[in-house]
């Protein structure tokens, strides 16, 4: 049925479903007394007219009626009552083909119960699939709805392309991402802004999907070259593969992480050129000293080896006594030690894993007061303490390392301790250039200066099994600088 049908076939079709409607949407009750006064008003009329019309087919009518509401088993008996009523009321009632006649009559009033029966079954079971499908639809158009608020809302950018690496769709982020801020990005291709993703769209996987994850160069609408990182997976649909890409622009974070590795790295240099200055200014000293006992003896004393010996002595000292400063140098600042010690678990997980290494850290209480220090630099000095912890447990049997922390007013205390065979020379931990080390054995040497730069403290803790290394830090709280007492009168040197 269309809009262009005459109007009156319309108007019958609205008919004929609302009787469908009064014949099988109401209720049992109401069927049941709607039954009785049609059959009831049948069987009047044909007591007045049973001797002129015979109203047999008109029987048919309460059985359709209350059919839709009776069990099989009902139909028949209302059938075979129906059927002697109406044979009683017949003008040739009780004749000699009574039997035929009552045969025939309930079959056939069986038949269009059962029929009637069927339809109001099937039809109860069309408006339950109904419902339950309008149901279906509500709640996915509502879950769309979400989903596209989600979408929309999303401070990343979010976009879907077909197999060509055309933009199907781009939320709001993903336009101003881009520069793309009065116009859509639908219908452009990704190579554009993405030069990389679309490459990634080339490469046939066959039906076969995939999902990962790039670091790579992004292109706004200006011309403006960024870092995108972006999270990208693939899916089939029936008109071909699909992508899904979410776009972040991490250029602030990569200029973050370039300014603090350069200034840890400015630190460590600072640190490296004091103590090869400190080495140096040792063999000048013995230089030195050599020059004036060799002075002492008049024909060396006149020779030009002996006056270029004391030139290069002197020049060295000179180099000695250069300091390396930065014009950059940051003061310490206030640090939350609970998340230096989650970035450690996190950094160090991989390590940890492969060498079977048990690793827990004991917190003294869920908040830890904020520390005096640099993050970057006390996760550098965590990381090269549990390292070397790592190193000494490759051939341990039990394999544990343990972070335990406490803290007062003025301090906080972090210990590390390991299940290793412990330090057999605790009097070189911290001694630079280090005989036997892994590299130039400055590791614990540079650690302790960037703690200490920080009015804190690295030191060895004596007696018990294993490696002891405890940190001490100033709290932010503190007015002066509390380096480690009490069990500092442990520490080996």
């Amino acid at each position: 049925m269309t809009m262009d049908e005459p109007a009156e076939n319309r108007e019958g079709l609205g008919l004929r479903r609302r009787a469908i409607d009064l014949l099988f949407a109401g209720s049992p009750r109401e069927s049941l007394v709607l039954t009785l006064m049609i059959g009831l008003f049948i069987v009047l009329v044909d007591l007045i007219s049973r001797d002129n019309v015979s109203l047999g087919p008109i029987y048919i009518i309460p059985i359709m009626v209350a059919a839709p509401h009776l069990r099989r088993w009902h139909l028949v008996l209302v059938s075979v009552l129906i059927a002697l009523v109406r044979e009683a009321l017949a003008p040739e009632r009780w004749d000699s083909l009574v039997g035929t006649r009552m045969v025939l009559t309930i079959l056939a009033y069986l038949g269009v119960g059962f029929l009637t029966n069927e339809m109001a079954r099937n039809r109860r079971l069309s408006m339950a699939y109904i419902t339950q499908l309008r149901e279906e639809v509500r709640r996915r158009e509502e879950a769309e709805g979400q989903l596209r608020s989600i979408i929309d809302s999303s401070p990343a950018a979010i976009l879907t392309t077909d197999d060509q690496g055309k933009v199907d769709l781009a939320n709001r982020a993903a336009n101003e991402l881009f520069g793309y801020r009065g116009t859509d990005l639908a219908g452009r291709r990704i190579g554009e802004f993405l030069p990389v993703v679309e490459d990634l769209l080339r490469y046939d996987t066959g039906a076969s999907s995939y999902r990962a994850a790039t670091t790579c160069r992004g292109k706004r609408a200006t011309g403006e070259l960024f870092q995108a990182c972006v999270w990208f997976s693939t899916y089939s649909t029936p008109t071909g593969k699909r992508l899904a890409a979410i776009v972040t622009d991490t250029s602030e974070d990569l200029r973050d992480w370039q300014e603090t590795s350069f200034q840890s790295l400015l630190r460590s240099t600072r640190v490296l050129v004091g103590s090869v200055s400190h080495e140096i200014r040792n063999i000048c000293a013995a230089i030195g000293l050599v020059h004036a006992n060799l002075g002492r003896i008049p024909e060396v004393a006149a020779t030009e080896d002996y006056a270029a010996l004391g030139t290069l002595a002197a020049g060295l000292a000179r180099v000695a006594t250069v300091e390396l400063n930065s014009a950059s140098e940051r003061e310490p600042s206030a640090v939350d030690l609970g998340a230096v010690l989650d970035e450690l678990a996190i950094v160090l997980e991989p390590d940890l894993e492969a060498h079977g290494i048990e690793f827990l850290i004991h917190r003294e209480s869920s908040a830890l007061p904020m520390v005096c220090g640099e993050h970057h630099g006390l996760l550098q000095v965590f990381l090269n303490v549990i390292r070397n912890s790592i190193r000494a447990l490759e051939s341990a049997e039990r394999k544990s390392i343990e972070i335990r922390t406490s803290a007062d007013d003025e301090s906080v205390l972090v210990k590390v301790s390991d299940s290793g065979p412990g330090v057999q020379n605790p009097e070189r931990l911290f001694q630079p250039f280090q005989t036997g080390a892994d590299a130039v054995g400055l590791g614990l040497f540079v650690s302790r200066a960037i703690v200490r730069a920080s009015s804190g403290e690295l030191y060895h803790l004596a007696g018990g099994p294993g490696c002891t290394m405890c940190v001490r830090l100033r709290t932010m709280f503190s007015l002066e600088p509390s380096l480690a007492t009490g069990e500092q009168g442990k520490e080996d040197e």
